[in-house]
């Protein structure tokens, strides 16, 4: 067995959490949840992904690697540096996204989606997301590297 076998394609690391989609190819789970905020076909053969589903075996047997070459403590890690990040990507995204939908056919200000929000990493996760979604979920007016731009949900032209 070569390290290789236990890494993910996206983020060229050990498997955290790896989920398995539709073509499959496996993932870490927070690397194949952010790719498909903003695509929904897989990273490596740009087939439809479908919904991501745990491959508890490949967890199993990465975890049986890492244990074997000695790589707990750094594994650990940045297994609970994964969990802090997607569940920082979820939070700025249903703040983004209720806010949206809370005024269909409306815009609004992304000062207005950060103005309420204290923790200044879910702040900067926020504006990072909305960079993100614009041209898959979001159109914008204005400068992306000012509060002041309004944002709105991309209407779908024929």
């Amino acid at each position: 067995m070569h390290d290789e076998d236990f890494c993910c394609a996206v983020c060229l690391d050990f498997f955290i959490e790896p989920c398995i989609i539709e073509c499959g190819h496996s993932f870490c789970h927070l690397c194949i949840a952010s790719h498909l905020n903003i695509n929904e076909k897989c990273p490596l053969c740009r087939a439809h992904t479908g919904k991501p589903i745990r491959n508890r075996q490949l967890e199993s047997l990465t975890m049986s690697y890492i244990s074997s070459r000695d790589l707990s403590n750094t594994y650990y890690e940045r297994m609970k540096s994964n969990k802090k990040k997607l569940l920082l990507q979820n939070k700025a995204l249903l703040i983004i996204w209720s806010e949206l939908n809370n005024k269909p056919g409306q815009s609004t200000e992304l000062c207005n989606l950060v103005k309420n929000v204290q923790d200044q990493e879910l702040k900067s996760e926020i504006l990072w997301q909305v960079k993100q979604q614009v041209g898959v979920g979001l159109e914008h007016i204005g400068d992306l590297e000012t509060e002041t731009v309004t944002i709105r949900l991309k209407t779908s032209r024929q």
